[in-house]
């Protein structure tokens, strides 16, 4: 049994080593302590699972004093391991994505993939039911340190939301008959770890039209044809949602219009939000056919039948401002922001509030809309884009491109 009058004496050596507090009867698990070359003396729960040690890091000595580290492993010895590990847990929440169409998917199943399975590998591996609080603050600080932002805040809620559906799974009474792989779960760790709140402001930037026409016309030269057509089918669609669109498939592309599922719909239903073409949106659409006609995104992305990923267009966004500050009078401006831009513009153009709301896909949650009308709207938004395209044509398009569209 370890005391603190040997922990206090034990110095580093050369390379770590560990030292164990006693022998605990088979199967419950050892509390270690090892000792770091620079002097740093750490306690971990030590035990094995199907023949592999695991380790639970539970604090710095002195900070974690030895009978404070004793009663939290007294604590860890209470968790019953099940078998299913932290990314069966991520990989579960992404197969329920993508069963249920879900617009996100296809972002969710990246961010995991760049910011916790490839950064954290032995992480993953790990049974789900070790993953604690402080395991996910790690996640997120490594992003942090990278220089991400308001998106560590996107990674935090995908990690809660997929806790969520493991919390589903083990305390459902159905689900949990019907699956064959326990996660152990009794709580969501990620709700410990505080979002980053002042990275959630609300933005109010909104391009003029001067600077969306400038926009449009340093498109082509200044970035990739892809990126370009697609920010100009962003704009000329009224600005719908670069997530969503992306993961659009070609499938859903029709002859006149374009079907999005929309995960932003009534209390949480993942709705069909139906878009119809103007001159310009199919102008975009007929470029990328030339480019390829037969990939599975019509934006397609550096890999085969891969859609273009919104990071990467965000990320092209902000350096093509930063490129021009000097011909952007209103100041730095983001994609996001062009989702705001097109909703303004639109009422300089004439239209209505209420048919802005539509064309971008708001949710309408007064009782009339969510349980008695269900009118497409497709006749009253399609006109509406019409206006759209021709205030877009007279405004900020090149005379020479807009009757080139015309003619397509």
């Amino acid at each position: 049994m370890l005391t603190e009058k040997q922990i206090k004496a034990m110095k580093p050596e050369e390379k770590e080593y560990t030292v164990s507090d006693g022998r605990s009867a088979r199967g419950e698990g050892v509390l270690m302590l090892r000792v770091r070359p620079n002097g740093t003396k750490e306690f971990y729960f030590q035990r094995r699972l199907n023949g592999k040690k695991i380790k639970s890091k539970l604090g710095v000595y002195p900070t974690l004093g030895l009978s404070a580290a004793r009663d939290l492993c007294r604590a860890e010895k209470e968790i019953q391991i099940s078998a299913g590990t932290f990314k069966n847990l991520l990989d579960a929440y992404i197969t329920k994505l993508e069963g249920e169409g879900a617009a996100s998917a296809g972002d969710v199943k990246w961010s995991f993939k760049h910011y916790v399975i490839e950064p954290f590998p032995d992480l993953v591996n790990r049974p789900v039911s070790l993953i604690g609080p402080a395991e996910i603050r790690d996640i997120i600080s490594k992003m942090i340190a990278a220089g991400i932002t308001t998106y560590c805040n996107r990674v935090r809620s995908q990690l809660h939301a997929a806790f969520q559906v493991g919390l589903e799974q083990e305390f459902n009474p159905r689900s949990y008959q019907k699956a064959n792989l326990k996660f152990g779960i009794t709580s969501n760790p990620v709700a410990s770890v505080p979002v980053q709140a002042d990275w959630e402001k609300p933005g109010n930037r909104a391009l003029s039209k001067e600077e969306l026409a400038t926009l449009w016309q340093l498109l082509p030269e200044h970035l990739s044809q892809v990126t370009s057509e697609l920010i100009k089918f962003l704009i000329a669609s009224g600005g719908q949602r670069p997530e969503q669109l992306l993961a659009t498939e070609r499938s859903n592309y029709f002859s006149d219009h374009l079907i999005i599922r929309s995960n932003k719909g009534v209390e949480g239903e993942r709705t069909l939000h139906t878009v119809p073409y103007n001159d310009l949106m199919r102008g975009c659409l007929h470029v990328m056919d030339e480019v390829s006609e037969n990939s599975a995104y019509p934006f397609e992305g550096k890999a085969k039948d891969t859609s273009l990923h919104a990071n990467s267009l965000s990320r092209a966004v902000t350096k093509l401002y930063g490129r021009h500050k000097s011909k952007f009078n209103g100041g730095p401006f983001t994609l996001r922001d062009l989702r705001r831009t097109c909703k303004t513009l639109m009422g300089v153009a004439g239209l209505e509030k209420e048919l802005r709301d539509r064309i971008q896909g708001h949710a309408f949650n007064d009782v009339s809309s969510k349980h008695y009308d269900r009118y497409d709207y497709y006749k009253e938004k399609a006109a509406g884009l019409e206006v759209w395209n021709e205030w877009l044509e007279s405004n900020c398009v090149l005379k020479g491109e807009a009757y080139v569209l015309r003619e397509l």
